[in-house]
């Protein structure tokens, strides 16, 4: 791989061996992929900061990294952790406070910023043709996606490494001739009348090649449950959303097109809650946009408190202090609130029958990280499960 002299001068240890041993890790998986050269960044978003994912390794392996005082190169935003961070959940466990509080002082004393998201773009959207090292797979596939912007999915300790180098390897999604849209899908009436998340989790199982989609008409939060979904039930980082995805962004060179039925995604929908069930409705995976707190806002406003179960929404902290009248609401209504965090990467307090949520990807992941049954459901029909 060809190395700039600066990189070079980072590589033999002049600036200290963190930053040699980052660029290390960045040059090798570089090479081993038959990558010729490193590309500058100028966001990182690192993932695998969660205690009760990376336990006692990640937190030595961050801490080492610290000691040492190193300082992120770029922009650096972290993922959510395990803990909710403005103490009011009922349903998130605390249990591993101390221990998260270990990671998130060796993440923001290096620099970054606290924003504990699976949605870095709402704090800075990506420019399209920005080079980005960002981990988290709904994170990725959106800013590729969505904004035209060029990540590869990366793992949190390569998104650390470029973080504190502020060099990424220029391969896969970095170049254009790899971002082609194949497969051609045209999703029907039906499905539009659901939880946009089904298709996604489909296309993730059974399309290997970089999809096109037309949905055109679809609000922000539904393209973000969508994507985030193809992400977790499959490994794209990208699909190109006709008339959405900037153009100059990607290239089309249409192999097949497949037309998605109703009866395709209707296996996704998953369980309903019986009599007795203990029931968790569950809106945030990916993290709660604005949108869908003012949706939330006007479905909650006729009731006062759940018949069945907890709501549990999921948001960053930033978007919590924005939008605090809608919170307040919220918790008047009993919605038990958590912040920075998300069930995916934490512990529950109890265990519950059934999750009803409106997300694919969380439908994908909690089944197997909490063994729970999980519905999907729109906003409208979570909340009337929990509150009549």
């Amino acid at each position: 791989m060809y190395l700039t002299p600066f990189q070079e001068r980072m590589l033999k240890g002049e600036f200290g061996w963190v930053y040699a041993k980052a660029l290390e890790i960045i040059v090798k998986v570089g090479e081993a992929l038959g990558s010729e050269r490193l590309v500058e960044i100028s966001h990182a978003h690192v993932s695998g900061v969660s205690y009760s994912n990376i336990g006692e390794p990640g937190l030595d392996f961050l801490r080492d990294f610290y000691r040492e005082m190193p300082r992120f190169r770029v922009y650096t935003t972290i993922n959510p952790g395990c803990v909710d961070y403005g103490m009011l959940s009922e349903v998130i466990d605390n249990k591993y406070l101390g221990k998260q509080a270990l990671i998130d002082e060796a993440l923001v004393g290096m620099g970054a910023k606290p924003v504990f998201t699976c949605i870095p773009y709402y704090h800075r959207p990506p420019l399209p043709g920005e080079h980005l090292a960002w981990g988290e797979s709904g994170a990725v596939i959106f800013a590729n996606s969505y904004f035209g912007a060029m990540t590869n999915r990366e793992g949190g300790p390569l998104a650390l490494a470029s973080a504190l180098t502020g060099f990424t390897y220029h391969h896969g999604l970095h170049e254009l001739e790899n971002r082609v849209a194949r497969v051609l899908i045209k999703i029907s009436p039906p499905i539009h009348n659901k939880p946009l998340s089904l298709a996604g989790l489909w296309i993730g199982e059974n399309v290997r090649k970089v999809p096109m989609l037309e949905i055109k008409e679809k609000p922000l939060y539904e393209i973000k449950a969508l994507l985030a979904a193809m992400a977790a039930s499959g490994s794209h980082a990208l699909a190109v959303l006709d008339g959405i995805t900037p153009k100059g962004t990607y290239m089309t060179g249409i192999e097949e097109t497949i037309t998605l039925e109703f009866s395709d995604v209707e296996k996704y929908i998953g369980e309903t809650p019986g009599r007795g069930e203990t029931v968790l409705g569950y809106v945030g995976c990916p993290h709660t946009h604005p949108e869908e707190l003012f949706i939330l806002r006007r479905l909650l406003e006729r009731y006062r408190e759940p018949k069945r179960g907890r709501l549990l929404v999921t948001m960053p902290p930033e978007i919590a202090s924005t939008y605090s009248s809608i919170v307040r609401l919220l918790l008047s209504r009993k919605v038990d609130i958590a912040l920075g965090t998300c069930p995916v990467v934490s512990v529950l307090r109890k265990k519950y029958d059934l999750m009803l949520t409106n997300s694919g990807k969380a439908f994908f992941y909690m089944r197997k990280i909490h063994g729970l049954k999980v519905g999907i459901a729109s906003l409208k029909e979570i909340v009337e499960s929990i509150y009549t």
